[in-house]
């Protein structure tokens, strides 16, 4: 959707989460992961409130509204902040972190799974060095933590690469790799992570590095039109490329750049009808556009926008039952909407609160033509084979509820792309295989009476 100036979206809406039975106390510094399987729910853990840790966090349901509290008790990790948090398919796993008085980093970790409601102990045998600040990202099979800072501050360019099957680490190769830092931001391209800016003490980056854990070796990204220096920024990962947006290098800016691995290149995000300058906002990816919302600048925001990559492109999101203002918040995207909770505005002031967001032409299915099929239909997905993203199309004659969702081989549910009631007409999902590993999948659409089933194929 091109546009020259700002806009809001007619359709979209915030709806404030549940502050009621079993919501987690108030804290910022946490983190939140996405399950996306089975269960699709939101799971936030630990954080601070003034400078007290914990290790506590919730279970959010959006469609009941309602939480769940995580157990505190056996193999759950000591109370902590600013630790890092991946989603495996089946359990979270919290890693790092830091403890105040007496000043303690971690470099300990649990696996929590939610059916049960229990938590496993990471391995420490050969695990890297404690630290936080760090980044780590999932890759279908393990999780690779790098960067960060220790107990003194002082940033480390090391990480490792964890197989929670085997409860094992492995270092990661220093040879290339980038120099150290923290508050930097990582992602997961489908077979190599990217780590992008960050700061070592007042020297702020903006270069990174490209990592292989297949050959574990590491290639410098350019910085040749890279976004200016800067830390607590953010990146998303689009399916092909990487965005990176706003931050502080000591002064906040609303700039960005879209980084194509494949080429080494980058190109800058415009910044008219851009959110205001900002840093400690948080960011998630759509599956078409990047929506970023929160954070500060000598005050906090309750306001946002969302970019478009292929027009170059923002509007604005609305603060219409958008919740208070905030920054340190945490952010998901689900299906159909993005969930902010959390944050800190200044003082004593810490939230328990939150808001789910959404926009239909932004996020979840998105219409592609309302005239009236005759029939339903399910069309084959394009691309296919895919590396990582690929849309499917789909018709139906009549309203009601639709559900699209993506199977492995074994026949259990990867995740669940659609699950709401629409209108007649013609739809295209899109489905980011990042995170699944390469392999035969099948995806079903069920509306009324009609079921239809279709193959693709994932090559990473």
């Amino acid at each position: 959707m091109a546009v020259s100036s700002p806009l809001v979206f007619s359709q979209e809406a915030w709806t404030p989460t549940s502050t009621g039975t079993n919501v987690p106390t108030s804290r910022a510094g946490h983190t939140a992961v996405w399950t996306g399987v089975v269960t699709n729910k939101m799971i936030v853990w630990g954080g601070y409130n003034i400078s007290t840790p914990t290790n506590s966090g919730g279970v959010y349901d959006p469609v009941a509204d309602s939480w769940t509290l995580t157990s505190t008790g056996a193999n759950c990790p000591n109370a902590r902040y600013f630790q890092s948090a991946v989603w495996t398919g089946i359990k979270m796993i919290i890693w790092g972190g830091y403890s105040p008085g007496p000043s303690t980093v971690y470099n300990t970790g649990g696996a929590y799974d939610p059916v049960t409601n229990t938590w496993t102990v990471t391995s420490t045998s050969s695990a890297p060095s404690s630290r936080t600040f760090h980044t780590a990202i999932w890759t279908g099979t393990k999780m690779i933590v790098w960067g960060g800072s220790n107990a003194t501050g002082t940033p480390t360019n090391t990480g490792g690469v964890y197989d929670p099957l085997t409860d094992t680490w492995t270092a990661i190769s220093l040879t290339n790799a980038p120099v150290a830092r923290e508050r930097h931001t990582a992602i997961w391209t489908g077979s190599k992570m990217i780590v992008w800016g960050g700061n070592n003490g007042g020297t702020y980056y903006n270069n990174g590095g490209i990592y292989d854990p297949v050959t574990n070796t590491w290639a410098p990204t350019s910085n040749v039109n890279a976004p200016s220096t800067r830390t607590v920024h953010s990146a998303v990962w689009t399916g092909s490329k990487m965005i990176i947006w706003g931050g502080t290098n000591g002064t906040n800016t609303n700039t960005g750049g879209v980084y194509d691995a494949s080429t080494d290149t980058w190109v800058g995000t415009s910044t008219t009808g851009a959110p205001s300058a900002r840093s400690i906002h948080t960011a998630v990816w759509s599956g078409s556009r990047m929506i970023v919302w929160g954070g500060e600048n000598a005050g906090y925001f309750n306001t946002g926008g969302i970019y478009d990559p292929v027009a170059d492109a923002w509007v604005v999101t609305t603060a219409v039952g958008a919740p208070t203002i905030r920054s340190y918040q945490t952010a998901i995207i689900t299906n159909s909407s993005m969930i902010v909770w959390g944050g800190y505005a200044g003082g004593a002031t810490f939230y328990f609160t939150g808001g789910v967001y959404t926009n239909p032409p932004v996020i979840g299915v998105t219409q592609t033509g309302v005239e009236v099929p005759q029939s339903y239909l399910l069309k084959q997905n394009y691309p296919n084979p895919f590396n990582p993203v690929t849309n499917i199309n789909f018709s139906i004659p009549n309203a009601g509820l639709v559900k699209l969702v993506i199977y492995d081989m074994m026949g259990r549910e990867i995740t669940t792309l659609v699950n709401e009631n629409l209108s007649a007409g013609s739809y295209k999902a899109d489905f980011d295989a990042s995170s699944i590993s390469s392999g035969t999948y099948f995806y079903t659409i069920t509306s009324g009476d009609f079921t239809d089933t279709k193959k693709m194929v994932l090559i990473k």
